[in-house]
């Protein structure tokens, strides 16, 4: 059975990089398949490796204001990329009155303060019901 992949990183000149990599290390350790691709991507950068290594999901995290427009840069890259496929995921200082705007954009799913990797891993899950963990699991509903 597949594995879920994921390609986290963070975009543009966002310097706070702690919140994805403690990510990144918690989703290993529940046994998601990370490409972490660090600090000063781009949105291209983001979905060609995404394309490139046959990941189902990219992970960004903000810690800046500027997210909706860094979001919508990222869609379309993703467009660009030929990766419609592959599910964005956000995270960070994101602001609950804007969570659902960014769903509405194509965002599958938003993270923000006091979210668990319970809840991301189960939305993995609910996108991708028939992958499985690394070390042959599923991952909770």
């Amino acid at each position: 059975m597949p594995q879920i992949r994921c390609v986290l990183g963070m975009v543009g000149i966002d310097p706070h990089n702690k919140g994805i990599r403690t990510l990144a290390r918690r989703l290993r350790d529940e046994g998601v398949e990370v490409i972490y691709v660090g600090e000063h991507n781009t949105p291209d950068e983001m979905f060609r490796v995404a394309v490139d290594e046959d990941a189902h999901l990219v992970g960004v995290s903000f810690s800046t204001s500027n997210y909706s427009e860094t979001i919508q840069m990222l869609l379309a890259a993703r467009r660009r990329q030929g990766a419609e496929d592959v599910q964005l995921i956000v995270g960070g200082l994101i602001h609950p009155d804007h969570e659902q705007h960014l769903l509405d954009l194509g965002v599958a799913g938003v993270f923000g303060p006091g979210a668990s990797i319970a809840d991301v891993v189960a939305l993995f899950s609910r996108l991708y019901p028939d992958l499985e963990l690394r070390d042959g699991r599923t991952a909770p509903k």
